[in-house]
């Protein structure tokens, strides 16, 4: 764990200002949620994705897409990869999003079809962003390495995002 130096006292009503250093650096803006946990005797504070709720749920679906077409399944937030089909829980899982990676979800389309560096590799991605509230909250990914995107049934894809969505909704 790496210790920043700063110190803020907690006021009458038991709450702390988080630096405005750390804010930046987590992305937090004003509004947004934060999770607590405490470990040993630390406290731990997690900005919180409603998509960690789901993801026992999406591993599942993810699981049952990639036994069909046989390529990677990702959903992510807007800061990370949340969760994956199997075969790239060890390359993908938690794994920062990059800043072009970013500006690309944040176009808000349908979906985006894209040839892209993915974690040091030029990959084929289709990027469905996930929507609440018309507020990008993440998206479904698929890197296209045996089934190309042509042949998979676009309607399963959103009928999947769909669900995401929904989910998303029955969380707040």
């Amino acid at each position: 764990m790496k210790t920043t130096g700063m110190v803020r006292r907690i006021d009458d009503l038991g709450r702390i200002v988080i630096p405005k250093e750390i804010r930046k650096q987590l992305m937090l803006k004003e509004g947004e949620s934060v999770s607590f946990a405490v470990e040993h005797n630390h406290i731990i504070l997690t900005k919180f994705s409603m998509l960690y709720k789901l993801s026992p749920t999406i591993q599942i679906l993810l699981e049952r897409l990639y036994s069909k077409y046989h390529n990677t399944f990702l959903l992510c937030d807007k800061r990370c990869i949340v969760v994956c089909s199997s075969d790239g829980l060890a390359k993908y899982q938690r794994r920062e999003l990059s800043k072009d990676f970013l500006l690309q979800l944040q176009k808000r389309e349908q979906q985006i079809e894209i040839t892209m560096e993915f974690y040091g590799k030029e990959e084929k991605v289709t990027i469905f962003p996930l929507l609440y509230e018309q507020v990008v909250q993440g998206a479904l990914l698929m890197l296209s390495h045996q089934t190309p995107y042509y042949l998979i049934d676009q309607a399963l894809l959103e009928f999947v995002r769909d669900i995401i969505e929904e989910e998303l909704e029955s969380c707040v």
